[in-house]
């Protein structure tokens, strides 16, 4: 099979020839890897471990991933993202990343104020040709109309809105939430339906990234997600899927009590299947959903990868696709691989399932 033939099947919950697997890493964590392969540049370590490729083969939107950095980056290094939202650099010890910064609606008091905001307009984006040799290329799966549209209605809510407030709007003023949800589907429903139509026959599926949990359990009600965002991403997978595409879902943390709901708003594959959260069992899920979903990750970065040994990581490997596996399942990290794993452990998560990874 191809990778992208190994994908699609194992995203069907088919049985590939062996089971696909992916690299995803922060910047920090590739370049210690690259040092320690002896690898002249990080874009290259996928394939040093015959990596399979989830991913867009081109941007599909003019200015590339516009969401996350709409304006660029000023000279004193900060961003704004295409809904408005300041970004600062916040470092660590080993490397940086982007928070969002100052929510532009968090004054606002009323759904008429949110209504009148300066919302992005979807007739301005500009879609790029698709270039030939972009199509079908064996190491990929197709296209993914998501990172630069379709972030999840929860996700953008709160950037704009911020946290807590949006978490007060849900009791207090559940027209505010709804005004802003609105306001963002007007926008990311119709770029889809563009996308969808203008890429027909190279998209094999939409992704969505939306995270509803935390270590412990869900960040809002069940009652609150079924009303106020479930709404809105069930029109957006449902649109994809009336054009046979498949829906890919991103949601971190314990979101055991939501899965039936997201599989109910058309999610077919579920990512990044948080292990040591609460309830998120991978056996547990294989057995109640897995007649619904594959599942893309649950290689724990939590506690395994960055302070296990090769043999506790060789283990998991193991474990992870007898639960999960051999239909239905893409071996990853529970998320992108961190600077604090060490590089041996990362080599012998590939290695393993390479080696023990083979259909039957």
């Amino acid at each position: 099979m191809t990778s992208r033939e190994r994908l699609l099947t194992a995203m069907r919950r088919g049985t590939p020839d062996r089971i696909p697997y992916t690299y995803h890493a922060t910047g920090e964590c590739a370049e210690a890897l690259r040092a320690h392969l002896g690898l002249n540049s990080t874009e290259e370590i996928d394939g040093y471990f015959h990596c399979d490729r989830f991913g867009a083969v081109a941007d599909l939107l003019g200015g590339g991933h516009i969401t996350w950095n709409h304006g660029g980056e000023t000279p004193d290094g900060r961003r704004t993202t295409l809904w408005g939202t300041p970004l600062k650099r916040v470092e660590y010890s080993t490397g940086a990343y982007w928070e969002f910064d100052t929510p532009p609606l968090a004054r606002m008091e009323t759904a008429a104020e949110i209504d009148a905001y300066a919302w992005p307009d979807p007739d301005k984006v500009e879609f790029i040709p698709l270039p030939e040799e972009a199509v079908w290329q064996p190491r990929r799966a197709g296209i993914v109309v998501g990172e630069g549209a379709f972030i999840g209605p929860f996700g953008i809510a709160w950037q704009v809105r911020g946290m807590e407030a949006l978490m007060m709007d849900m009791i207090a003023d559940p027209e505010n939430v709804e005004a802003i949800v609105a306001n963002i589907e007007a926008f990311t429903l119709p770029l889809l339906a563009r996308a969808l139509d203008l890429y027909a026959g190279a998209i094999d599926y939409v992704s969505c990234g939306d995270d509803f949990g935390t270590q412990l359990g869900l960040l809002i009600s069940r009652e609150h997600f079924q009303r106020f965002f479930a709404p809105s991403l069930r029109r957006h997978f449902h649109l994809a899927k009336s054009k046979g595409v498949m829906c890919y879902q991103h949601c971190c943390g314990a979101i055991y009590d939501i899965i039936p709901d997201l599989i109910d708003c058309g999610v077919e594959v579920l990512n990044p299947i948080q292990v040591t959260a609460e309830g998120m069992d991978p056996a547990r899920l294989k057995r109640e959903f897995g007649g619904h979903l594959a599942f893309h990750g649950a290689i724990d970065i939590q506690q395994t990868l960055p302070t296990g040994t090769p043999d506790d990581v060789r283990r998991e490997v193991r474990e992870r696709i007898a639960q999960l596996g051999p239909d239905g399942y893409v071996l990853a990290p529970s998320h992108a691989l961190q600077s604090d794993i060490p590089p041996e452990n990362i080599v012998a998560m590939y290695e393993e399932v390479l080696a023990v990874g083979m259909a039957g």
